[in-house]
């Protein structure tokens, strides 16, 4: 290595297979001059490959004099002019940017594992193979209109800075190959052609000579794996603060997620508190992320896509909550309740239009800077990709975007990236002079999606890494996980596009399992010594069966099987004296306290006294979901008031009796229509036609149905409906309002609600804690407003499609025949000792619920807990899960 790095200061050129090794070799490069005493020094030339062949391809037309010298493709810009040829193809393709995509890969293992030449055409014919003639096709395309625009892209600038050799001739400095576990034969070429023209080129291992350590050990699973290693890298970090450590995880971009998860819970547990930064983090991730999952990029995307269609709820709400708006710190929580606003009305989409006016009332300068930033918009015709960037510059900047919040450095290297990719898309007028608003900003979203985004690397002690990007580093101790035999080598994947016999042939990677293996191997040897001490690891289970270590590490003596590590939380926990404090009690509240819910606050207590405190007295209410037609609540709303409006107009069932078949259509048609309006019209707006539709289908049946049962009664005059009633029950003061209130034709009173779900029968009422108190509650609040009036009759008109049915009970056989008479229902003797057991027992529950009694103790079956919704704020899964015993809420 001394060597090397004496090399690049002569002025040599490194070239690495990577950006991270030539990050590495920069900062060697660094210590060992400071190291020396110098404070000052000329940057080396490092560069990883691509970068080192734009170089060499702007030196070369630097110095060239043709009259129209050619371009060098982005890879964006080759995307575009692939996607175009495939499109102007005319195939029948799902998936127009994939096919690009694997066009394009295609691409370029022709030319880095073909000889040279344009070999694709003799494809054209393949037999069976019909994906290779496509591919021909395209490529003929492709090539042509490259030539057109007079410009190479990626795969083909090796070849053809190799046919202008000369121009860089014997006035290059030296070249050292760096790192590179393989070469492709496009690659050799280059360098025997720059050799050949008087470049001194060299090739370096970036590998120590040394002896290391090697073993093999395994774990349970792929995650204990993960976790052992990074328990293995802290134990050395603590031990030997200045060893440099790697993790190779084979397969790190499809766990990225949870190896960072379990990263920050092993090595840096405080990245889970509020507001912690990840700068000082004692490890790094080397994989990023897709940049249009970045907050400050997506908030950016979602503006621009606002400016032209509407967006999801989901994404207009995440929007709004974005930090990256004016004034977001102050109106987030104000956001947060427009987005619970959207859901109860069903809304499905957000247009910019919907989106100031929802704002308007509260978050002004939103408003203001969007209503301006739409005419910005109404004033400008884009048509090119540059054109489209600049509007889009000026209506982010328009709309605030990125607020006025201070940047950390990893939100200020996104902005930088989202600016570069601007410029990229701006570019594309090259292969893509026109685009529509739709196309750019589709164009936009997948160049995003397709851009990874990682900020750049820190001196963390522990490096954590894919397996290209580990290759050809060296460390002080290492750790290779995922080597189990499924995993390693990896199953082939060969491009569909090319003729399989051609790419296992050439070698070409992925083709077959032999070139799976032997790559496989040559990067295990690399391994095998890039550390004093190398850990290769496999996980013996993931589901079914056992899993065995990789026949390329057997060889490795092994160790015994790792222990499970422990979490940070239950090391605490261990080491901690806990304190254990239960707060099931809130503050009592004042005699004859008003409290809203109306009947439904008895039966909430006696369902569970936590969720009574939680609803009706502090508020909570569950998040809305929304669902692709009318919620069952709302469902449940419209047939209340459906019975509403007719009864309101049929005074008795005399008038009832005396309606001919084309009167109550009429009767029943407009009953319906007067409940469809209780919904408001933008929640009509958000379903189908066919929804409202149906559902007045739906409530005419109900209605129809309920009114057979009526027509049987003996005779009564409806005496009120929606009817307000109060009551002071245990110390709180109810305010009530009664579904429907009978006068029966032989005296007293039938208390009707209406149910539009399942029901507990008369039996089940009585229990030690009460159920369907409803009805009990509205009894005693109507004694208590006419005293005079006895009530004979409590019925629950069930309202469903499957059961239209009355269930109740009656003093006397007279008040309502078919219902259950009171004496059979429990202990009663007659009506008035069920009136002093309601009053019992509902005045207890109240009681409870003045005094603060706020236990989570829900009723055990049918269990409330399945329609609370306030789980999260109970949290009682957490206890059903750790609890040995039964709590009486399963």
């Amino acid at each position: 290595m001394n060597a090397l790095l004496s090399a690049l200061a002569a002025g040599a050129i490194a070239v690495t297979p990577n950006r991270r090794l030539a990050r590495r070799l920069h900062a060697e490069f660094d210590a060992a001059l400071a190291a020396t005493g110098k404070r000052a020094w000329p940057t080396p030339a490092i560069l990883p490959y691509s970068g080192w062949l734009a170089a060499l391809w702007d030196t070369i037309r630097a110095r060239e004099q043709a009259a129209e010298p050619r371009t060098l493709l982005s890879p964006s810009q080759a995307m575009a002019l692939w996607q175009r040829v495939i499109e102007d193809s005319g195939a029948a393709l799902a998936d127009m940017r994939g096919a690009a995509a694997l066009a394009s890969e295609a691409w370029a293992h022709v030319h880095a594992w073909g000889a040279g030449g344009e070999s694709w055409r003799s494809w054209r014919q393949q037999g069976d193979e019909q994906d290779p003639s496509l591919f021909a096709a395209w490529a003929d395309s492709y090539l042509a209109r490259t030539r057109r625009l007079g410009a190479v892209d990626v795969a083909q600038v090796a070849d053809a800075i190799a046919a202008e050799a000369a121009i860089v001739g014997a006035t290059s400095p030296p070249i050292l190959i760096v790192g590179f576990t393989e070469l492709s034969p496009q690659q050799t070429r280059l360098l025997s052609t720059l050799e050949a023209a008087g470049v001194m080129v060299q090739h370096v291992d970036s590998l120590p000579g040394r002896v290391p350590r090697v073993a093999r050990t395994t774990a349970p699973t792929p995650r204990d794996e993960i976790a052992a290693a990074l328990s293995w890298a802290r134990a050395i970090a603590i031990e030997r603060p200045q060893a440099r450590i790697g993790i190779v995880v084979e397969n790190l971009a499809e766990r990225r997620d949870d190896v960072l998860a379990l990263a920050q819970d092993i090595l840096d547990p405080a990245s889970i508190l509020p507001g912690h930064s990840r700068s000082g983090a004692p490890f790094e991730l080397s994989l990023g992320v897709r940049l249009a999952q970045v907050p400050l990029v997506a908030a950016a995307l979602d503006l621009i896509t606002l400016s032209d269609a509407p967006l999801t709820l989901g994404d207009a709400a995440t929007l709004l909550r974005s930090p990256y708006l004016p004034d977001a710190d102050a109106s987030w929580q104000r956001h947060a309740a427009l987005e619970r606003r959207w859901l109860e009305q069903g809304v499905r989409t957000v247009s910019l239009a919907d989106a100031i006016a929802a704002v308007a009332p509260y978050a002004a300068e939103i408003a203001s800077r969007w209503t301006n930033g739409r005419e910005v918009l109404r004033a400008t015709h884009a048509t090119t990709p540059r054109e489209w960037a600049d509007l889009w510059r000026r209506w982010l900047n328009a709309a605030g975007w990125p607020g006025s919040r201070a940047f950390d450095s990893a939100e200020f290297q996104a902005r930088e990236a989202w600016e570069k990719l601007l410029a990229q898309f701006a570019s594309l007028g090259a292969v893509a002079p026109r685009l529509g608003a739709r196309t750019a900003i589709a164009a936009m979203h997948a160049m995003a999606s397709e851009t990874l985004f990682q900020p750049e690397g820190s001196n963390a002690p522990i490096q954590i890494l894919g397996v290209l990007e580990g290759t050809g580093l060296d460390f002080d101790a290492l750790w290779v996980a995922g080597m189990s035999a499924d995993r390693w080598p990896a199953a082939p994947r060969p491009n569909p596009l090319l003729p399989i016999g051609w790419q296992r042939e050439r070698g070409v990677p992925r083709a077959s399992a032999q070139r799976e293996l032997e790559y496989a191997r040559m990067l295990t040897e690399r391994f095998a010594r890039a550390a004093d001490e190398v850990v290769f690891s496999s996980a013996t289970g993931v589901d079914d069966p056992p899993l065995s270590p990789s026949a390329l590490v057997l060889a490795c003596p092994q160790s015994p099987q790792l222990p499970v590590p422990e979490t940070w939380s239950a090391s605490m926990a261990q080491t901690a004296t806990l304190e254990r404090l239960a707060d099931e009690r809130a503050p009592p509240m004042p005699p004859a306290s008003a409290i809203r819910g109306g009947a439904r606050v008895i039966q909430t207590q006696s369902d569970c006294p936590f969720q009574a405190v939680a609803r009706h007295r502090l508020g909570a209410q569950a998040w809305p979901r929304a669902g692709p037609g009318l919620a069952a609540f709302e469902r449940g709303l419209l047939a209340h008031a459906t019975l509403a409006a007719f009864w309101s107009t049929i005074p008795d069932r005399a008038s009832l009796l005396a309606l001919d078949a084309d009167r109550l259509d009429i009767e029943i048609a407009a009953a319906v229509d007067k409940s469809i309006v209780c919904l408001p019209a933008v929640r009509w707006r958000s379903v189908p036609d066919a929804v409202r539709a149906a559902e007045s289908r739906r409530l005419n049946r109900l209605l129809r149905a309920w009114l057979d049962i009526e027509r049987a009664r003996p005779p009564f005059a409806v005496a009120a409906v929606e009817a307000r009633r109060d009551l002071v029950l245990g110390g709180i003061a109810l305010r009530m309002r009664v579904d429907r209130i009978d006068a029966l034709g032989d005296g007293g009173l039938a208390i009707i609600d209406y149910k539009t779900g399942a029901l507990d029968q008369p039996a089940q009422w009585f229990d030690d804690r009460p159920r369907a108190s409803q009805l009990g509650t509205y009894t005693l609040a109507q004694r208590a407003a006419e005293p005079r009036l006895a009530v004979r009759a409590v019925v629950h008109a069930e309202l469903r499609t499957a059961s239209i049915a009355a269930s109740g009970l009656a003093a006397d056989r007279t008040a309502w025949p078919g219902l259950m008479h009171v004496t059979a229902a429990g202990p009663f003797a007659d009506w008035r000792t069920l009136e002093f057991w309601w009053e019992a027992h509902l005045g207890a529950l109240a009681a409870e619920l003045a005094a603060g009694v706020a236990t989570v103790t829900p009723r055990l079956k049918p269990s409330p807990c399945r329609n609370c919704g306030l789980q999260a704020l109970c949290r009682i899964d957490s206890v059903r899960f750790e609890e040995p015993e039964d709590n009486g809420a399963a």
